[in-house]
């Protein structure tokens, strides 16, 4: 089956060759584990590198905070590549009659329909669940999400949830979604002896793909994500 390649190098041989087309995966984390910039540099590096679409949607960042964000990872050519980003500010503009009579999960979930129809993108990034949940409570977490995800199944782009885990916290989501999501990656940050704090990346779960499990080192090098055997525990 066609894959999406990360492009962060060492892991797509982790991943067994790429995330399958057409997969929602969830991208867990705890704040400052880079998962936004991660999510994103593997939209850039695909709209970069194969001329996919990518649609980056923002539930907290503004627009030029995220630009600026990904400028300062060396992603400086943006402007020149099918790579998109909208915050939630710019949806609520777009739809101000619907806002107060919809609930904010339906009026997103029409956006992206349209939008996907409107531009064929091939990734979509929706940037977090938890501000999601903030601003469309649900009334049934287990069926609202299942519903919401399978809508991003049947809209064919490959989706990446990005999910926060509470500092502390044992759990991985909050309300069910690592049975929904077809794959999951987990960032962490890990403390190595008394001085050193190392970020590392796991494959969780990818459905339809034979993928390594473990831990592996997570860096930026200024040109890109590497991910690497850990050598020191």
């Amino acid at each position: 089956m066609k894959k999406i390649k990360t492009y962060i190098e060492g892991f797509d041989e982790v991943l067994g060759g790429g995330i399958p087309e057409g997969h929602v995966v969830l991208m867990c984390g705890t704040p400052g584990t880079m998962k936004t910039s991660l999510a994103y540099s593997i939209m850039y590096e695909n709209a970069k590198r194969d001329g996919r679409k990518g649609l980056y949607i923002s539930l907290e960042e503004s627009y030029e905070g995220l630009k600026g964000a990904m400028l300062d990872l060396a992603m400086k050519d943006i402007d020149q590549l099918p790579v998109f980003m909208i915050d939630v500010g710019k949806i609520r503009k777009a739809h101000p009659e619907e806002e107060i009579s919809k609930g904010w999960l339906e009026i997103l979930m029409k956006y992206i329909q349209k939008r996907v129809q409107a531009d064929d993108f091939d990734i979509i990034v929706i940037d977090s669940l938890a501000a999601l949940f903030s601003l469309a409570p649900l009334k049934s977490p287990r069926s609202d999400l299942f519903h919401f995800i399978r809508f991003l199944k049947d809209l064919s782009p490959t989706v990446f949830l990005i999910s926060e885990i509470s500092h502390g916290s044992t759990n991985l989501v909050a309300n069910d979604e690592d049975f929904l999501a077809d794959g999951i990656i987990h960032v962490k940050m890990h403390e190595v002896g008394d001085s050193d704090v190392q970020l590392r990346i796991n494959c969780v779960k990818m459905r339809r793909t034979k993928h390594q499990r473990g831990w592996y080192r997570l860096m930026h090098t200024g040109k890109g994500f590497t991910a690497t055997p850990i050598i020191s525990q």
